[in-house]
């Protein structure tokens, strides 16, 4: 049976998924399908990662055509998913479809993860030859392929001998055996034998510095050594050449902020504003994130960078008074007092009897005005509320201190502030 007989074969009883955000992407591949011999009543289609993964869980997928990015996430992401359903799948084809050049390196780097791609415009002839020579790829596998996947059985059944000597085979089959050296470097691994894993994964990155697998081995050995340094520059690099999903963005950030790359967090920022959909959890971290680095900047004496994040905060993180907050009581710590008062502005309508709200128009309040007793007031009020917060409290007792307050009048004040906040030291002065 020659390649072309193989692929007729193999479209016959296997159904296609096609994916892509843009319904005119999506029709013209579905007709391309068509003409290449797929009934019609077996090709689906999606715009969506949420709808491909309902089609993926009722039908039997035997081809994935999807775009690099598609609502919800990614081919990658969907190309996880439909794997994780379909694990011994061999002949499973899953095909990125991308207009950018860049993308096809990425696709390469992907290894296994994606069986091939097409490149934008496309031809019937183009997809046809790419698909006879993926399918026959998939049913005839290469000699090297052959022995990955005869190692990868020898690993999951624990003969850890039979596999080296498999995945070693398979070295000297290819040229850059980066996927067989990742293979190695799972079994080393396994073996608790954690340079070894960690030279494997290295080497692999030799014959493609973008491979998918050994990058991310590499950055969970550095995770598990608590190497945080090191895990952030892979990490960075993996954020760097693939589509960003919000567990990895969520890492990334955490990770920068562990190691104090504050200066690439703009960068994820971008990142973060090209998602289609963002989490709650997403957008805490990437608030956090923002703030801590623009906190870092004031106090390097960065003003005008602190001021680029503490915008993106309230351009994206609005519905978080928390990190409005944040940013007017560090201002007003920083005699900001003007900068701070334009935030007030972010706090959505609903929130004015909020804590968040009320503490931070009385910051503001305390750097503007000169009355102390309407500070006191002001303050008492918010005391009164049961509302404690450090910056009020020392903004109230000072301001009782120069309005000519006893000591024992302030007493209870005082004491409430150690002891709601013992490790700051109160400046009073």
């Amino acid at each position: 049976m020659d390649k072309k007989d193989i692929f007729r074969e193999f479209l016959e009883k296997n159904e296609v998924l096609i994916v892509d955000k843009n319904p005119g992407s999506r029709n013209r591949l579905l007709k391309t399908m068509f003409d290449l011999g797929a009934k019609r009543h077996m090709i689906h289609t999606a715009g969506h990662l949420s709808e491909a993964e309902e089609i993926i869980n009722s039908k039997k997928i035997g081809v994935v055509l999807s775009d690099y990015f598609i609502g919800g996430g990614s081919g990658f992401d969907l190309f996880k998913v439909i794997r994780a359903k379909e694990p011994h799948n061999k002949e499973l084809c899953l095909i990125l479809v991308t207009a950018n050049i860049s993308q096809t390196a990425v696709a390469k780097a992907a290894e296994e993860d994606v069986d091939s791609f097409i490149i934008k415009p496309y031809t019937i002839q183009s997809i046809q030859e790419n698909l006879i020579s993926t399918v026959s790829a998939k049913v005839r596998p290469s000699d090297y392929v052959a022995k990955i996947e005869e190692g990868k059985g020898h690993l999951n059944t624990g003969n850890y001998e039979a596999a080296e000597r498999s995945l070693k085979e398979a070295c000297a089959l290819h040229q850059k055996p980066a996927l067989a050296l990742f293979y190695l470097g799972q079994l080393e691994y396994l073996r608790n034998h954690i340079n070894e894993a960690q030279g494997s994964y290295a080497q692999g990155l030799t014959f493609n510095n973008i491979h998918y697998k050994c990058l991310v081995g590499l950055y969970e050995i550095f995770m598990r050594e608590d190497k945080y340094t090191e895990a952030y520059q892979i990490v960075k690099k993996i954020a760097k050449y693939f589509p960003a999903n919000p567990d990895r963005l969520m890492q990334i950030v955490r990770l920068a902020i562990r190691t104090g790359n504050f200066q690439d967090m703009q960068s994820y920022y971008e990142i973060f504003t090209s998602l289609d959909e963002r989490a709650e959890s997403m957008v805490n971290y990437i608030g956090a994130g923002m703030y801590i680095a623009g906190k870092y900047n004031l106090l390097n004496n960065n003003a005008e960078l602190a001021l680029l994040f503490f915008d993106n905060i309230a351009i994206s993180c609005s519905e978080f008074t928390k990190f409005t907050r944040a940013i007017i009581s560090v201002l007003v710590e920083h005699n900001m007092g003007a900068e701070a008062e334009k935030y007030l502005n972010r706090f959505p309508s609903s929130a004015k009897e909020h804590e968040d709200f009320l503490i931070s128009k009385f910051l503001i309040t305390t750097q503007k005005s000169n009355d102390n007793g309407a500070i006191i007031r002001m303050g008492l009020e918010i005391y009164n509320r049961n509302i404690r917060d450090y910056a009020c409290l020392q903004a109230l007792i000072r301001a009782m201190k120069k309005n000519g307050y006893k000591d024992e009048k302030m007493a209870p004040y005082k004491a409430e502030l150690e002891a709601l906040f013992p490790d700051r030291a109160p400046v009073l002065a």
